[in-house]
C-alpha cells in the first residue's frame, strides 16, 4: 500500500474561496436592477458614518452594522440616510444611492466593515 500524500492545493482552498467571495461582493449586481452609479462614494460614506464615535447618541452606525449582520437593506439604508442628514450630505447621498438595490447597499457596507476604507478605492465610478 502506498502512503497517502498531501495535496498541494489543500491549504489554498480557503484563500481561493475568500477571493471569489470578495470579487462577488465587489462587482456583483443583482439581475433586474440598475447598478449603483457611485459605489466608491457610498463605501466612503459608510466609512465616515461608522467612524463617527464622538457622539454617544449616534445610532446610525448601529443601524448600518445591524443591517449588514441581518442582510437587511432597509436597516443599512436607514442608518446611511440618517448619517447623511447628520453630516449635511443628504442630497449627495440621495444622488449616490439612486439606482442601488438594497442588496448592493448591504454588499458595499459589508465590504467596508470587513475590509476597511482602503477597499473603497477599488470600486470604479
Amino acid at each position: 500500500m502506498s502512503k497517502a500524500t498531501a495535496r498541494p492545493t489543500q491549504g489554498k482552498m480557503p484563500f481561493v474561496f475568500g477571493m471569489v467571495v470578495l470579487a462577488t461582493l465587489l462587482i456583483a449586481a443583482p439581475a433586474g436592477h440598475a447598478a449603483c452609479k457611485s459605489p466608491k462614494n457610498i463605501c466612503k460614506h459608510f466609512d465616515d458614518c461608522l467612524q463617527r464615535t464622538s457622539d454617544p447618541n449616534n445610532k446610525d452606525a448601529d443601524g448600518i452594522r445591524a443591517g449588514v449582520k441581518a442582510r437587511n437593506g432597509q436597516f443599512v439604508l436607514g442608518g446611511a440616510e440618517a448619517c447623511a442628514r447628520d453630516l449635511g450630505k443628504k442630497q449627495q447621498w440621495d444622488k449616490w444611492a439612486r439606482g442601488c438595490s438594497e442588496l448592493e447597499l448591504v454588499q458595499i457596507a459589508r465590504v467596508e466593515l470587513e475590509l476597511g476604507k482602503v477597499y473603497c478605492d477599488r470600486y470604479s465610478q
